[in-house]
């Protein structure tokens, strides 16, 4: 997305952007009690496990929407950590925290089983 683009739509983003992070906050929180309840009462500690990792991934995403909110801030959102280019508008509705252009993210994705990045887009393993 071009800076000027970005500049116009700025409130939009942000707006968006804390929408999102007092969602999640208030889903950490929640997560958060579930899991100390499920901890000291029950005889389940799967059940406790499992309510503690869908914690984590939430704090995780959490954390992904206060990084996207620095980097509106800084003037960054909406580039390519990577490569510096653009992040079309439509990654941006589906996922405003993105941080790589579709190139970059589809480079840096796991592979599928067995093989490396590079063998995945037809490159040279840059390995012996």
């Amino acid at each position: 997305m071009r800076r000027e683009e970005l500049r116009n739509r700025s409130p939009h983003w942000r707006t968006l952007l804390e929408a999102r992070w007092r969602a999640r906050l208030e889903e950490v929180t929640e997560l958060s009690l579930a899991y100390h309840i499920a901890a000291e009462g029950s005889e389940d500690k799967d059940e406790a496990r499992r309510v503690l990792h869908r914690a984590v991934v939430a704090r995780q995403g959490l954390a992904e929407t206060e990084e996207a909110l620095r980097r509106l801030a800084a003037g960054d959102f909406g580039r390519c950590e990577r490569c510096g280019a653009g992040i079309p508008a439509t990654s941006l509705l589906a996922a405003p925290e993105s941080r790589y252009c579709p190139r970059c993210a589809a480079a840096s994705a796991p592979s599928r089983l067995g093989e490396t990045p590079e063998l995945t887009l037809g490159m040279t393993p840059s390995h012996p």
